[in-house]
């Protein structure tokens, strides 16, 4: 399965045992100030059925590889993955083994780690993943959930991210803007290595800026676009 979409919904491609579609786009990671580019977001998401945590393991698993193609083809130059706390509880074996043999591309990929502590069956397996990957020298970050950041502290102190993401308040206020820089703060997280997702428009990538933010995602910075093709095998 390589993931095919964009901002609109596509055809999609079914993995294991999931009867639904599998849909992907990658949002490119931009300064809020400049024209800069950090890394390119894979971002996956599933139509027509309800997906179990088994299921969700073989997709970001499945998903993984080929992002680990596009790198090894220079079809992108760095790309960003999201790995479910789940996941790493469900498929730590080849999870390990996919992440060693592309330690020469460790630079280019960045992992975001999400999840809920509270259901891990054991905590000890997820630190030692984190720690293995850096020790492997890939970036290890934090995507944030939760509807309040302040919520997202035992994920964060798990993990212990270099960096993060978080999405865009809607709200217009200036003070609501404050208090998510406030937030990500209070959890040790830096604000200019934090990612604000979701920017739609102007005004919230210039509040994101004003409060300290200096990535972001979203189509006020630059739009997405699908998932490269790989070459064919001879």
């Amino acid at each position: 399965m390589v993931p095919q979409s964009s901002s609109s919904p596509s055809s999609g491609e079914s993995v294991g045992r999931f009867r639904g579609s599998v849909r992907a786009t990658l949002w490119p990671t931009r300064s809020l100030a400049a024209d800069q580019r950090w890394f390119d977001e894979l971002y996956l998401w599933t139509e027509g059925g309800n997906v179990s945590t088994t299921e969700r393991a073989s997709i970001q698993l499945h998903a993984l590889r080929n992002a680990f193609d596009w790198l090894a083809y220079d079809l992108i130059d760095r790309i960003g993955v999201t790995v479910s706390f789940g996941t790493v509880e469900r498929s730590l074996d080849p999870l390990t083994e996919l992440f060693e043999k592309n330690i020469l591309v460790a630079h280019r990929m960045f992992v975001m780690m999400r999840g809920a502590p509270q259901r891990l069956r054991s905590r000890y397996r997820l630190r030692a993943f984190a720690d293995m990957l850096r020790v492997w020298q890939f970036p290890v970050g934090y995507r944030i959930s939760a509807p309040r950041v302040s919520m997202e502290f035992a994920g964060i102190d798990l993990v212990q991210p270099i960096f993060a993401k978080v999405l865009a308040t809607t709200s217009p206020r200036a003070d609501a803007w404050n208090d998510l820089a406030l937030e990500v703060q209070a959890l040790s997280l830096d604000t200019k290595s934090t990612i604000v997702g979701a920017v739609e428009t102007a005004q919230q990538q210039q509040s994101a800026s004003r409060v300290g933010f200096e990535l972001g995602q979203g189509r006020a910075i630059c739009m997405p676009y699908p998932p490269p093709t790989l070459p064919t095998r001879s």
